[in-house]
């Protein structure tokens, strides 16, 4: 009896055990699932924040649910894991409408249409996603350091800056970065907090990206249990968020400037993307594009000049120094080749109208290739400048293409047996254009993408221009958040370059931005598609460039360097085995 109960005592020990490891387990289970929901709230709140939605006061707090949950964990699997939730989150959110690109995918049937385009929306996700993971990785070996480290006044600010260093410097890596897609730049999600974004003509759209997180990563660090870290190391960090602000009202209160007044018209059609490139349609659309351009130089408006005494005066349409189109207003390339009736009735209308016109068209070139026999046709997205004769004062070719959208990655290595769409070509230089009745004033025209690419639109400022134009064709996201996202990296370039940003949208957001980010025109919307707009506005000729304009992304730079480095410092003063990983 003793040997059996004996047997049945070392017989139920192992399940006692089990029972106990599994209850410790739950709590563990609950806490986890609590992390993963803080950092798929920050994702959210991001969502909310984001130019499409706009509700900008949010991108002040929405990190601070993810800081706060990696502020618990200890591994390096778990960091990475709140990372790539978080940005899944938010990214799934934000370009929802890739996935809805799929009628014009033009893959032979609707099922490889939505397959090609929910299997590219989803990889643009999960490839973005990855930014933020690498951004919970850096936090994990930044704020889990020696308490003998980190509770000093000059350190743990230290670590509050280098954070948000972090940030900015892989915002910066994810404007290159495989052809590059900048669009998700937190910095533009205040395009209408006026005072903040003004410290982009110093440090650019980053920079403004680099004070929110800065913010959070501020508001975080009070959650220290330690009320004496809690408030001093928040000193500093913060008197760099309001020296920021302070900046932008003095800027802001600036008297207006000009040496010249110019009369632009926008004319952008808003061409449903399912007409637009019918070939049936071309005749109907061109002849709405001359009615519109008949109907913007009879237009007469009372606007404000915005010249130093701030008077208002009638803008008489038949004086205007140029109307323009939005990029492919025109999907046939008119002026490629001899004149047709289309380009002739064109030059009539500037003729009769006495005006100049800029607008998108496609164009096509033959042009030697080496290895080839014979000239290959090559197609550009190209903006021309017209004369009121119907000459071609200038052309520009758009650089920076959309991938898979305008052009085939690698076509050109892959095998003759392997026929792909090669699309458009890339232009070969950034082109200015005089500006009309102003020999000594230029403009550069930056089309659709190529606008959410800081660096690249600063290269027509550096080539002289007073004045940039933003031709785009925005008709592809009908009635998706995809135009406002799109719009919002406009009054950036502006501050960005201190000059007049003026953008003509089909199926977008068409109006005029003066130089400090700030709306001056009434808005032309995707939905009025008989809206024309003119107006008179005031150009400073050779305003010395921006710290911004000519150094370009010196900041982001200089923060993913300094990024590297102190990391590397912390990780081999730690050793490598203090990131350890899930057990």
């Amino acid at each position: 009896m003793k040997k059996f109960y004996s047997n049945e005592s070392t017989e139920t020990q192992p399940t006692e055990e089990i029972t106990v490891s599994e209850t410790k387990s739950q709590p563990r289970t609950r806490q986890k699932w609590l992390l993963i929901a803080l950092a798929a709230g920050s994702g959210l709140l991001s969502i909310l924040s984001n130019s499409g939605v706009g509700i900008w006061p949010l991108a002040w707090v929405a990190w601070i649910p993810l800081l706060l949950a990696l502020k618990e964990v200890k591994t390096w699997k778990s960091a990475f894991l709140l990372g790539y939730v978080n940005g899944l989150i938010q990214y799934l959110g934000t370009l929802y409408w890739i996935a809805l690109l799929a009628p014009f995918a033009e893959t032979g049937n609707i099922f490889t249409n939505w397959l090609t385009t929910g299997i590219g929306y989803l990889a643009m996700s999960g490839y973005l996603s990855l930014y933020p993971a690498v951004f919970c990785l850096s936090f994990l070996l930044t704020w889990q350091r020696p308490r003998s480290n980190s509770t000093g006044f000059i350190p743990r600010s230290l670590v509050i800056f280098q954070l948000a260093a972090v940030w900015t410097g892989l915002e910066w890596i994810s404007e290159w970065m495989m052809s590059g897609f900048p669009w998700m730049s937190i910095g533009y999600t205040q395009w209408q907090n006026l005072p903040v974004i003004q410290i982009a003509s110093v440090f650019g759209v980053h920079g403004v990206s680099f004070i929110l997180m800065l913010f959070n990563v501020l508001l975080a660090t009070l959650f220290d249990p330690n009320w004496r870290v809690r408030v001093r190391a928040t000193i500093l960090p913060f008197s760099v968020v309001c020296a920021s602000l302070v900046f932008g009202w003095i800027v802001l209160t600036q008297p207006a400037q000009a040496t010249h007044q110019v009369k632009i018209g926008l004319v952008p059609g808003n061409i449903p993307q399912s007409e637009k490139w019918n070939p049936q349609n071309f005749k109907s659309i061109f002849q709405r594009y001359l009615s519109l351009l008949k109907k913007a130089c009879s237009t007469q408006l009372d606007v404000k000049t915005e010249n130093l005494r701030g008077e208002s005066q009638s803008v008489l349409s038949q004086n205007l120094d140029f109307l323009t189109l939005p990029e492919t207003a025109f999907s046939s390339p008119i002026f490629s080749g001899t004149t047709n009736v289309y380009a002739y009735q064109l030059q009539q209308l500037l003729e009769g109208q006495e005006t100049n016109l800029l607008t998108g068209i496609p164009h096509y070139v033959y042009e030697s290739q080496e290895g080839k026999p014979k000239p290959v046709r090559k197609a550009y997205n190209t903006v021309f400048l017209l004369d009121s004769e119907g000459k071609k004062l200038g052309a520009y070719s758009k650089i920076h293409l959309v991938p898979f959208g305008e052009y085939t990655p690698f076509a050109d290595v892959l095998p003759d047996l392997i026929q792909l769409p090669t699309g458009f070509s890339p232009g070969r230089g950034y082109e200015t254009f005089p500006i009309p009745n102003w020999p000594e004033l230029r403009m550069g025209v930056a089309i659709c993408f190529e606008s959410s690419f800081p660096d690249l639109v600063r290269q027509f400022v550096l080539e002289g221009a007073d004045l940039l134009g933003i031709l785009t064709n925005d008709a592809w996201f009908e009635n998706t958040l995809a135009p406002l996202q799109h719009f919002a990296m406009a009054p950036f370039r502006a501050v960005e370059n201190r000059v007049p940003v003026f953008r003509c949208a089909n199926g977008g957001i068409s109006c005029i931005i003066d130089r400090f980010g700030r709306q001056i025109t009434p808005t032309i919307w995707p939905s009025d598609e008989a809206g024309v707009l003119v107006h008179q506005l005031p150009l400073i000729a050779d305003a010395k460039p921006t710290l911004s304009t000519r150094w370009g992304n010196w900041f982001p730079l200089l923060c993913f360097l300094l990024s590297v480095v102190l990391m590397a410092v912390q990780a081999r003063s730690r050793g490598i085995g203090a990131l350890r990983s899930d057990r």
